[in-house]
């Protein structure tokens, strides 16, 4: 076993993480949300894949935007806050919370080792959403002018990205086949019926007053995509 499979990943530090991305290529943009090997998963779960798929593309286009500030490009910080507004309104509020539900329910049912991938996960939403709102706060203090060294935040910003996807290749390779094929037509009546009711203000009901930059670079995206095809 060479030493870029998911099991490698599992004691690294934050601040190796987007190395070991790099040097292994373990998780390039749009590859954590490939989707299931042989078959589709249950509703709840598909629903959430679709979520990866779109917070993948939130996660690309953050990058993109601190790829340009880093070397000293035009950089769009209201669309950086907003992205991060995002992830916290959506991602923390109600993506999280589901998979929780689920996670719990998947401890009932799978092996102490398993049991372990999933405490990994619940314990990783608590850090992401600490993250996310540690580094919203460090941009919006770079945009008041505030004291902060480019190469903290960049520091910051790499180490964010990376445990994103990270998070999201770890619950897409290994959480969610387990759980697909663990928990019972009881356990999905049960998780459904205490699931967050909270809509994706980006990708479902959208708010473009409040997203209005993120909806400009989300289209631009799709047109430009629609060009080259």
């Amino acid at each position: 076993m060479n030493g870029c499979g998911i099991a490698a990943l599992q004691g690294l530090e934050p601040a190796n993480l987007e190395n070991h991305f790099r040097v292994c290529a373990l998780v390039p943009e749009s590859a954590a949300v490939a989707g299931p090997i042989g078959g589709v998963m249950h509703e709840l779960l598909e629903r959430l894949h679709q979520d990866h798929k779109n917070l993948d593309r939130v996660l690309t286009l953050l990058s993109s935007q601190l790829d340009h500030f880093f070397a000293g490009r035009e950089s769009n910080f209201d669309l950086k806050i907003e992205l991060l507004e995002y992830l916290e309104t959506y991602a923390d509020l109600a993506h999280h919370p589901l998979e929780d539900l689920i996670y719990h329910a998947g401890m009932k049912r799978l092996s102490d080792e398993n049991t372990h991938l999933l405490e990994r996960l619940l314990g990783q939403h608590q850090r992401l959403t600490a993250s996310t709102r540690k580094f919203r706060m460090s941009l919006e203090n770079i945009l008041h002018d505030g004291v902060m060294s480019r190469a903290e935040l960049e520091t910051q910003g790499r180490e964010y990205v990376a445990l994103q996807r990270l998070h999201l290749n770890l619950e897409e390779a290994e959480a969610f086949p387990l759980l697909d094929k663990a928990l019972t037509e009881e356990d999905w009546k049960e998780i459904a019926a205490h699931q967050p009711r909270h809509d994706d203000p980006v990708f479902e009901k959208p708010d473009q007053l409040r997203f209005s930059s993120l909806f400009h670079y989300l289209e631009k995206a799709e047109e430009e995509e629609e060009a080259e095809d």
